[in-house]
């Protein structure tokens, strides 16, 4: 997942809060007439940065820590000694076009539902096990 735009949307708006500080504490030097509003209004900035960056980082927590659970799965499957079984590696694959469909890349791979996989026969299918010729004579054999 990317999240770096997330973070720099974040650092966005606390910049524009310094920046409105900033401008504020130009302010304070101006008379006396402004002190109520020059403290108000910095104690307002502070405030609202505060409650957007504890908003943001609590549900970038949770996103996180759901990062970490996904990935710590994935970690030990690769760490695994064991061969991924087809179950994993279409999990695997669907992952990456997943990705690879998020960046607008074209898909390596198709995956077919059940609906549009071609029935195999009965003769189909042992004809690409068999190592036989319909004739029943092995197929490195010919016959004229």
């Amino acid at each position: 997942m990317e999240k770096a735009h997330l973070y720099e949307a974040l650092y966005l708006v606390n910049h524009g809060i310094d920046e409105a500080v900033r401008g504020v504490q130009r302010l304070k030097k101006s008379p006396k007439l402004f002190m109520e509003t020059y403290h108000k209004s910095m104690a307002g900035l502070e405030r609202r940065r505060s409650l957007i960056n504890l908003q943001f980082m609590l549900e970038m927590r949770e996103l996180e820590e759901n990062d970490e659970s996904y990935f710590e799965e994935e970690f030990n499957v690769w760490l695994s000694d064991e061969p991924l079984t087809n179950d994993e590696v279409c999990r695997l694959m669907r992952e990456v076009e997943r990705q690879r469909k998020h960046e607008g890349k074209p898909p390596l791979v198709q995956f077919l539902t059940s609906r549009k996989r071609p029935k195999k026969t009965k003769k189909e299918t042992e004809a690409v096990h068999s190592s036989r010729k319909p004739n029943g004579a092995p197929a490195s054999e010919s016959h004229p």
